[in-house]
């Protein structure tokens, strides 16, 4: 999974601004005043061919009896205790304040790799002054101005080297000899750690009827009809007014990152509980990332009347709320009593077809010739857009691109038309399909 890298620091030092600066978007809210950052905000970075899970957090104080800031103090916490690499920031224009040197005692007793960076130092009077700062122990200070941009370059190069080569890509590691990466996610309490007991015939992971119980991702590989599943069971999301505990924090970053390693993920839903906001935050998540998913209802055993009404009423309310996806796939389980289990790996490796499955150009550009006949796009500044030839970039999520006259000012709603006939033409249901556009000034040359 992606190395974790989490910016800590003591409230108003440029957190949330450094956050943006090496992301190069304005994801954070910024201001000129402490306390903005409240909880934990997440980006995928990538950093020379690296990549790593970014965290901004709120700024962190201790022996604050301000309510609100013990709160904020106890996500940062969780956060430096999820991290593999911390940059911690100090603020060169106040100097070296007391809560730095308890910061940096704390973070020490961390035992991880910390990148000691004191930001704000636009002018040379600030960059001289800055050697105070060594005062607290650290053997290497970068310098830089978040709000300017400087000393960023060589920073992100100091982060590059602590992290690891990227892994190999799923394009490289597809085929039929290939792992297929499970990540089973949900809410807490929804019988995800009993779901791969049951698949795995042993009590592997520790169940409880309390909430939280599993709180470190824990990895499972189970090999069925010479197929080999790589399963990564996580603890369960908890909303964030509810955070209260370090352990419960964590689990937020835990399935996060479960979800970038997964091919597929299985969102559990509790049946009984219908579909919440998180659960299609989690699904969100996953589209996002090119992930796909299995929804499974687990718990209908609980159903002792009108089971069939309810299920479908469930589906149909999925269906509903679901955006991007056509037919995402359902499952109907309980675990607790082995229902619904015997097609579980039949339609994982069913699904992995179709999420790794590759089109040969000369069939998706027959494909294309009919649909741009059947609908064509509006003029764009007099102009038809023209279509020269589609290709498949690559598979894991299916992934297009369509090479034109010129890219802007192509609708969305054409987009959408193109992907939904893609889905429906060759069968990419219950899977991301993503379509890019390339601009040509010909048939002969690229632009």
């Amino acid at each position: 999974m992606k190395k974790c890298v989490a910016i800590v620091g003591r409230p108003n030092v440029g957190k949330s601004t450094l956050f943006n600066r090496l992301l190069k978007a304005r994801r954070a809210i910024v201001a000129d005043i402490p306390g903005v950052t409240r909880d934990r905000i997440f980006a995928d970075l990538e950093v020379e061919g690296k990549e790593c899970l970014l965290v901004d957090t709120g700024g962190l104080v201790f022996g604050s009896e301000d309510e609100l800031q013990k709160d904020v103090g106890r996500q940062t916490r969780a956060a430096v205790d999820e991290a593999d690499i911390i940059i911690l920031l100090f603020d060169g224009q106040s100097g070296v304040a007391s809560e730095d040197g308890e910061l940096a005692r704390y973070l020490r007793r961390s035992g991880k790799p910390i990148l000691w960076v004191v930001n704000k130092c636009e002018s040379p009077r600030v960059r001289a002054d800055s050697v105070d700062f060594y005062s607290l122990g650290m053997a290497e200070i970068h310098h830089v101005s978040a709000e300017h941009g400087e000393g960023i370059a060589a920073l992100k190069e100091a982060l590059a080297e602590l992290l690891p080569e990227a892994a190999a890509t799923v394009e490289e590691s597809s085929g039929d000899d290939a792992v297929i990466r499970v990540s089973v996610v949900g809410k807490p309490n929804v019988g995800k750690s009993s779901l791969l007991n049951y698949l795995s015939g042993s009590e592997r992971l520790t169940t409880s009827g309390r909430p939280g119980t599993t709180v470190d991702a824990v990895q499972l590989s189970i090999v069925n009809q010479d197929k080999e599943y790589l399963f990564l069971d996580t603890a369960g999301l908890r909303r964030k007014a509810k955070v209260r505990e370090t352990v419960e924090s964590l689990s937020n970053v835990a399935t996060m990152r479960a979800v970038d390693f997964a091919d597929i993920v299985i969102l559990m839903i509790d049946a009984t509980a219908g579909i919440t906001d998180q659960d299609l935050q989690i699904s969100a998540l996953a589209h996002e990332k090119g992930k796909a998913v299995i929804y499974a209802f687990n718990k209908t055993d609980l159903f002792v009347s009108d089971r069939g009404r309810k299920l479908a009423a469930l589906k149909e309310d999925l269906a509903y709320r679901l955006t991007g996806i056509h037919k995402p796939v359902v499952m109907e389980l309980s675990v607790k009593n082995g229902k619904g289990l015997k097609t579980f790996f039949p339609a994982l490796k069913g699904l992995y077809n179709i999420y790794s499955r590759r089109i040969g150009t000369g069939e998706l550009n027959r494909w294309l010739a009919d649909v741009v006949v059947a609908h064509q796009h509006p003029l764009i500044q007099r102009r038809p857009l023209k279509f020269y030839f589609i290709t498949q970039a690559r598979s894991a999520p299916p992934t297009f691109i369509f090479f034109v006259n010129k890219v802007k000012g192509i609708k969305a709603s054409y987009c959408r038309y193109l992907e939904n006939r893609i889905i429906d033409h060759f069968g990419f249901y219950g899977v991301p399909v993503k379509i890019f556009f390339r601009a040509r000034e010909g048939r002969g040359r690229k632009s």
